[in-house]
């Protein structure tokens, strides 16, 4: 596809979400299914984003970026998500390597780096569950050693997204044994490296797309420069772009219900039942009605996370409540929208299996709904002394 790399900087969130409803119908619409079932291409997401300038959503301009503010970008990944999410969970992922790449090495790697990133010529991710951790990060197993002037990396990771075909792995790991989240550091690792093994992950195919795998790290060498977060910076990162990842993937799960709502609104004009078209039976209504007052609801909380996220300000309760929300919203809603569509939705030029199956995965990610139930709970503790 032909898009402009830089929108206009006059109204860059506008012409952005114009270049991603542009991308969805044209590069995600026509593949999601064919996707799903294995027939992924990694050229033709990775690279057709590069072109329409996807790939670099919060790089700055002077970078090759598009500068977007974080409620513009959840706003592209809204449109990106409703047609194929994992797909979406894809570009973004390596969208995020790119940012990071900028903040803690901006004239080491990212030079180096960030023109391939950015094109979909390098495909990155970043690894940070292990098989037998999952969120627990204080129990990270992955030991960087040091060695010589370097380190030696060797651990194993899983649930990886990008990982069965990324060249290069922001991989995090302990630097000292029994240090808990305060010897975590982040390296730059690439996927072609000796001691670097792939191990597939197997799921359904509705996350084919999502590039899930993971890999086993036997005694790989990181030189000095390739650590991109050191001990003491690297979980606080980790903690900041967690509370991003919640609020983007709750307007995710928003987008994957518009594009339902959309889909089932549209076949309800034309399909007939009992002489006349679905839309004029008011139980039918009804039920895009439902739908669509929870969707106005999941998206006046991502709104407010967004917002908070933009003035910089604390924004851990929020995300919790809008992905908690959102993904709760999403498995419901696109249930009774798939039912609203009778036979029709289970067919797979429709989304509704696909996104079903998506919302279930969206709510692990980043925290379980456990996880994010206890941080919302903390707010409402009583403090010592209060009554």
């Amino acid at each position: 596809m032909q898009a402009a790399s830089h929108p206009d900087v006059a109204t860059p969130g506008r012409a952005s979400r114009t270049v991603a409803e542009h991308f969805a119908t044209q590069c995600l619409v026509p593949h999601a299914a064919e996707w799903a079932r294995g027939g992924w291409e990694r050229r033709a997401l990775f690279e057709a984003a590069g072109a329409a300038g996807l790939l670099g959503l919060q790089v700055p301009h002077e970078r090759g970026g598009l500068a977007l503010s974080f409620t513009d970008t959840a706003q592209v990944l809204h449109r990106l998500a409703g047609a194929d999410f994992g797909a979406a969970m894809a570009l973004v992922n390596s969208h995020n390597v790119a940012t990071l790449l900028l903040r803690y090495s901006p004239d080491g790697l990212a030079p180096a780096c960030l023109p391939d990133l950015l094109s979909g010529r390098t495909v990155a991710c970043t690894a940070l569950t292990e098989p037998d951790t999952g969120s627990d990060l204080a129990q990270l197993k992955t030991l960087a050693s040091p060695s010589g002037d370097g380190w030696l990396l060797s651990g194993e990771k899983t649930w990886i997204i990008n990982a069965a075909h990324a060249d290069g792995v922001v991989v995090y790991a302990q630097t000292k044994a029994g240090a808990g989240v305060k010897g975590m550091a982040a390296f730059w690792v690439d996927a072609h490296a000796p001691g670097f093994e792939r191990r597939p992950v197997s799921s359904s195919g509705a996350f084919n797309s999502m590039g899930l795998g993971g890999f086993v790290l036997n005694q790989v060498f990181c030189k000095p420069e390739q650590m991109v977060c050191p001990p003491g910076v690297a979980f606080a990162d980790i903690m900041d772009g967690i509370n991003r990842a919640r609020t983007y993937v709750a307007a995710m799960c928003c987008g994957m219900v518009a594009q339902a709502l959309a889909t089932a609104s549209a076949y309800g004009q034309q399909r007939q039942a009992f002489g006349k078209p679905l839309t004029q039976h008011q139980g039918w209504r009804w039920q895009l009605a439902q739908a669509a007052t929870a969707l106005k609801a999941g998206e006046l909380l991502v709104a407010d996370a967004c917002a908070r996220i933009d003035q910089g300000a604390d924004v851990q309760a929020e995300a919790a409540q809008a992905k908690l929300y959102a993904t709760s919203m999403a498995q419901t809603q696109l249930g009774e929208l798939l039912h609203a569509m009778g036979a029709e939705g289970f067919l797979d030029r429709h989304p509704f299996l696909r996104h079903l199956a998506a919302t279930h995965a969206a709510a692990l990610a980043d925290g379980s709904t456990a996880m994010l139930l206890e941080r919302v709970a903390q707010n409402f503790r009583l403090k010592p002394g209060e009554s």
